[in-house]
């Protein structure tokens, strides 16, 4: 590719990913010809992991991601969805069927930053790290300042839903930024304090908008201290002033955050606070439960997990109508199937608000009642082999600072079922594989 259409093809890759950020499911719900932007990245990653998990290795005895064990874990879960879906009877063009299977298809998104992301075709320039804190301040205020209802309305006419990004949403961009940030300034002070200032002015929004999100960064934190020990020396007064600001700038954040009307990120509503369930009568229904029962945050009551946080408890409770459902039903080696309904979700109190919510919010028990054990093996030996891809490469803690956050956000938060979450996850998990070098190439 010449240096003019690599640099177009660059631009129109960034862009997308921006407007990704900035819209999230607005933009994923963009309607073209008839199909939503989000079912086009489906369609693209099922497309791209059939291409090099099946077609290439046949063709050009190249596997997936230059790994044999890889490539074979990926045939042995696809080969799994189709003979469940020929033994159900489940018509091939049924389009629910790849939908609630896009644990599976999303993998393709490592072939978009392995494959078609290389250094022949795309690049990171030294100035697209500041342009995206541009773009990361414009989510910001998009996010808390927000838009007119007419502005709204207008951007529904052209998708089928207009919200606000979410908490994972904004997570997945701030990992995504600060990632290839920090690698290209060698996790230097200067970065450090770029980092500390940005993670001062998000954290409020962060502890308002969702508290797994905001755990989730602090993990991403922590995960990286060891490599700012590592490779700044000594603190200057550069440093002391930046944290000064950074203190400056949480507070003026969280006086703006409370200020505004914040739409938080849960489906159910402040009449379900104490998530009574109408598959298992709770003693949550008492408003005097922390003074009277004095029960704690996590406790047990006829052999069933609760939570005095309500939101919280709602999720346990889903996930464990769904487990001793598959059990009783012997359905939990198989699970559901990619088109049954699940039971437990068949209940006015879990269908969110405006009545059409299917999301479980836990990636683990997704897999499980949608693949069941079977599906849920595939998809660890997938992650311990992409580990070990990692590993070899010397990317573990690369490995570690993308997928621990990351996921760990998704098993409190229905955001692996989302099709730009995980499709930018695995992008940049294949970025990172085959251009590390081009991220690293920037001096201090």
């Amino acid at each position: 590719m010449n240096r003019k259409l690599k640099f177009v093809f660059s631009g129109l890759v960034k862009i997308n990913i921006f407007l990704i950020f900035l819209f999230a499911r607005s933009f994923t719900g963009l309607t073209i010809f008839n199909y939503r932007v989000g079912e086009y990245l489906v369609a693209s990653t099922l497309f791209l992991l059939l291409a090099y998990s099946v077609l290439v290795p046949l063709l050009k005895k190249k596997y997936f991601l230059d790994s044999k064990p890889i490539n074979f874990a990926i045939l042995a879960l696809i080969f799994s969805f189709f003979l469940r879906i020929l033994f159900s009877g489940i018509s091939i063009n049924n389009e629910m069927i790849y939908k609630t299977s896009s644990y599976i298809w999303t993998f393709g998104a490592l072939a978009i930053g392995y494959y078609v992301l290389n250094e022949n075709n795309f690049q990171i320039r030294s100035e697209d790290t500041y342009l995206a804190f541009l773009g990361f301040v414009t989510i910001y205020i998009f996010s808390t300042r927000g838009i007119s209802v007419n502005r709204q309305n207008l951007i529904l006419n052209y998708t089928d839903k207009f919200e606000y990004p979410k908490g994972s949403d904004i997570l997945l961009a701030f990992i995504f930024i600060f990632y290839i940030f920090l690698n290209r300034k060698g996790f230097s002070q200067s970065s450090l304090c770029v980092f500390i200032l940005f993670s001062s002015l998000f954290a409020p929004l962060f502890m308002v908008k969702s508290r797994s999100a905001f755990i989730s960064l602090a993990i991403f934190a922590l995960l990286l201290t060891p490599y700012f020990i590592a490779n700044i020396n000594s603190l200057n007064k550069y440093f002391y002033i930046c944290a000064v600001g950074s203190l400056i700038i949480f507070i003026l954040s969280t006086s703006w955050v409370v200020s505004r009307d914040i739409k938080i990120d849960e489906e159910i509503s402040n009449d379900l606070k104490f998530a009574i369930t109408s598959r298992y009568n709770t003693i949550n229904d008492n408003p005097y439960e922390k003074e009277v029962l004095q029960l704690t945050l996590f406790y047990f009551e006829d052999g069933r997990i609760f939570s005095s946080d309500g939101n919280l408890n709602w999720r346990f409770q889903i996930w464990q109508d769904i487990f001793n459902d598959m059990y009783k039903e012997g359905n939990l080696i198989t699970g559901y199937g990619p088109v049954e309904n699940i039971p437990a979700m068949n209940s006015d109190q879990r269908v969110g608000q405006d009545g059409t919510n299917t999301n479980v919010h836990n990636y683990i028990v997704h897999i499980l009642s949608r693949g069941g054990l079977l599906h849920l093996l595939f998809l660890t030996i997938i992650y311990y082999l992409l580990f070990k891809k990692f590993k070899s490469n010397n990317l573990s803690k690369d490995f570690y600072i993308i997928f621990i956050p990351l996921i760990f956000n998704s098993l409190f938060d229905p955001s692996m079922e989302n099709s730009h979450y995980s499709v930018i996850m695995y992008l940049l998990m294949g970025l990172v594989l085959s251009n590390h070098k081009m991220l690293k190439k920037e001096d201090i």
